[in-house]
This record gives structure tokens, C-alpha cells and sequence, in this order.
């Protein structure tokens, strides 16, 4: 009696396990991890940023200085950007955060690139065609450009002025 009634529950518990989804449950489940994926990829309002002058003080307590390029609009001596050998500097809300060199781009003068990439920003200066005109000593100023975009590669500031570049 005993073997009969455990003979009993194993039919009745093998018909409670997991069966196969049917193709009808397959497509929902397709259309619901796509729906997901796409809210994923739908990027925020843009969010237009200032940078701020890496002040001289700064420059020296960080010990911020060597060869590369900075950027300016006003003053060479307030930069927007420092583009020194393997990174870019630029100050943000009164932090300053570092952005590597994407070393297969256009190369600048004095170990500067064009290009560099963060973990928020990408950033690109590019120098105007055009002489440049001898600046500080070892030093050559061009009329330049800077571009700064987001995660989605939108634009999030842009403007012209001039590039510094030397030892």
C-alpha cells in the first residue's frame, strides 16, 4: 500500500515541474527585454556644461606643468584646457578631472592630441589652419578650437581661442 501511494505522488509531482514556455510566451519575452533595452538607450536632455580657468595656483600646486598645448578665451595664463603628454586636464564645478589622450588620432605639438576621452566627456581641440606666432619662449599660439561632448556624443560646449603649444 505504501509503494502504491508513493508510486501515486511521484506521477502527480512529475506533472507539476517546469514545462517548456510556449513560442506564444517566447515572443512576449522577446518583445518585453527589447522594450527594456530600448528605454536603456534613450539619453537624458542635454546638459550644457561651463568650464571653468585652471588657475596658476592650481597649475602649481598639482604640479600641472610640462609640454603639451593649453586652450584659452582669454588669457593664456587662465587655460580652459591642459593638453599635456597622455592627458587633458579641465576644471568642472571647482574640480578638476583628467581625461586620457586617444593616441590614435591627430597628433598636436609638444606630446598633445586632438582628442581625449573621459569617463563623462570626450573632448577635441583642434587648431585653426592658419601661422601660428611665437608666443612665451619654446612656446607657439594658434587660433584654435575646443568641443566638448557628453556620453552620447552630443555637443556640450563649444568655442574658439587660442591654442598654446610648447615645452
Amino acid at each position: 500500500m505504501l509503494r502504491l501511494f508513493g508510486l501515486a505522488a511521484v506521477v502527480l509531482v512529475s506533472g507539476c515541474g517546469p514545462t517548456a514556455p510556449s513560442e506564444e510566451q517566447k515572443r512576449k519575452d522577446a518583445a518585453d527585454v527589447a522594450a527594456v533595452e530600448a528605454m536603456q538607450k534613450v539619453a537624458p536632455p542635454i546638459k550644457p556644461i561651463a568650464l571653468q580657468p585652471i588657475t596658476l595656483a592650481e597649475i602649481e600646486a598639482k604640479n600641472l606643468s610640462g609640454a603639451g598645448c593649453s586652450f584659452s578665451t582669454t588669457s593664456p595664463a587662465q587655460p580652459l584646457v591642459l593638453a599635456l603628454v597622455g592627458r587633458a586636464l579641465i576644471k568642472l564645478d571647482d574640480h578638476i578631472d583628467m581625461l586620457v589622450s586617444d593616441n590614435g588620432g591627430t597628433k598636436l605639438e609638444a606630446g598633445a592630441w586632438e582628442h581625449y576621452m573621459g569617463k563623462e566627456y570626450t573632448l577635441t581641440l583642434k587648431r585653426v589652419p592658419g601661422e601660428g606666432k611665437a608666443a612665451a619662449v619654446k612656446s607657439t599660439q594658434y587660433a584654435g578650437e575646443l568641443v566638448v561632448r557628453d556620453a552620447w556624443d552630443r555637443v556640450v560646449y563649444s568655442t574658439q581661442g587660442s591654442l598654446n603649444c610648447g615645452a
